[in-house]
């Protein structure tokens, strides 16, 4: 139960590094395109499209800690 409890708390942390990592570069992506157009782009795609990708990073960070935890250790 704590490596579940481990791997919850690490995914969750993945999550939202993820989510804030992944506006930044679409926040940049916006206004570069928003430069290169003369546009205004709706600026709430960023979080749009920010929420699946910190979904997937947080099953991930999850899944990856899970299965970590639960191989045996290497013998030296």
């Amino acid at each position: 139960m704590k490596r579940f409890f481990l791997s919850a708390g690490i995914g969750l942390a993945s999550g939202v590094i993820t989510f804030f990592l992944s506006v930044a570069f679409l926040c940049m992506v916006l206004l570069a395109l928003r430069a290169a157009s003369h546009t205004t782009p709706d600026m709430t795609l960023a979080y749009k499209a920010a929420a699946p990708v910190a979904i997937l990073g947080a099953i991930c960070g999850f899944v990856v800690t899970l299965v970590r935890a639960g191989r045996p250790r290497a013998a030296r």
